[in-house]
């Protein structure tokens, strides 16, 4: 899962200290997933019927314990799973997406809190499928800041998703629309999607991409940073069927994008020092508005570090 080190303008732990919390992320990822694995394989499984009963009380037992918060110092990087009885795993690959799925409440938890301050999250990120497009399909070394505001001379902006990487940073604008098939990049102020039974217009993409990349690159320049950069518009479900790619850009429609996310899959670089570096200068030009944590939400929090 990529890391969310940023949300909007919340608080994040990675803004506090970017060469700790990434390999500690993983860390934790690693053995909380080692240790449900082998729970699951010795017994975590809906056993057969028995006597006209089934015997699943001992399995959610375990499975409910492995996931309470045992001590003080577990409880700020405790991963919690909701278990319903109706998705119990059964199949190693429905223990994979349900644990996937588990570590979704603990990167936002991350993305809106430090020991000594929270922001208050808006709840539609919980169900927000692009955000948990990025977090469950790219891997832990690409760290994600996500609509993050940002400060741009005098005005504070929303700027695009930023996918920063071993090797570079994408600036990333993602296009859909509603049964459109593909799009006509007819303008520099807009686009044409066409669709069955005709065409609509969208405000084209490449404006914000271009106010992103202004602000990543003065990041880069003023912090002496070479580190290379991208700008993609991202659409999993169209074609681009016309127009002539800018410098520095992607366009990656239906027909590249099973490459270009390959590609990425694909990726065994370890995080790299500059790769933080960058993201740490990033970091300190984003707006961040949170309140102090009241002592009894700070209690179990003093021993993490």
């Amino acid at each position: 899962m990529a890391q969310l080190i940023k949300l909007n303008d919340y608080i994040s732990r990675y803004e506090t200290n970017i060469y700790q919390y990434p390999s500690r992320y993983v860390k934790l990822k690693s053995d909380h997933w080692n240790k449900m694995k082998k729970r699951f394989e010795q017994g975590w499984v809906e056993k057969p019927i028995e006597n006209g009963k089934r015997i699943e009380e001992e399995e959610q037992k375990g499975i409910k314990k492995f996931f309470k918060k045992k001590s003080k110092e577990e409880a700020e990087e405790s991963i919690e799973n909701p278990l319903s009885k109706d998705d119990f795993p059964s199949s190693t690959e429905e223990l994979k997406q349900y644990y996937l799925d588990g570590l979704i409440p603990f990167q936002l938890k991350w993305a809106t809190t430090t020991l000594m301050e929270k922001s208050f999250l808006d709840p539609s990120y919980k169900q927000n499928s692009d955000l948990k497009y990025f977090l469950q399909r790219f891997p832990d070394t690409f760290l994600l800041m996500f609509e993050p505001v940002v400060q741009m001379k005098n005005a504070e902006v929303e700027i695009d998703h930023l996918l920063i990487g071993p090797s570079g940073i994408e600036i990333i604008s993602l296009l859909s629309h509603p049964n459109g098939e593909s799009i006509h990049p007819t303008s520099e102020n807009s686009w044409n999607i066409e669709k069955e039974g005709g065409q609509s217009k969208v405000l084209s993409p490449m404006h914000s991409l271009r106010r992103t990349e202004t602000f990543v690159k003065s990041v880069l320049n003023k912090y002496q940073l070479d580190f290379p950069y991208r700008k993609v518009v991202l659409s999993k479900n169209m074609r681009f069927v016309s127009g002539q790619v800018p410098y520095r850009t992607d366009w990656i429609g239906k027909d590249q994008y099973t490459s270009w996310f390959h590609e990425k899959r694909a990726v065994k670089s370890p995080l790299k020092y500059d790769q933080l570096k960058v993201a740490e200068a990033l970091l300190k030009h984003c707006r961040t508005i949170a309140v102090k944590r009241p002592e009894w939400d700070m209690e179990d929090s003093f021993t993490e570090g």
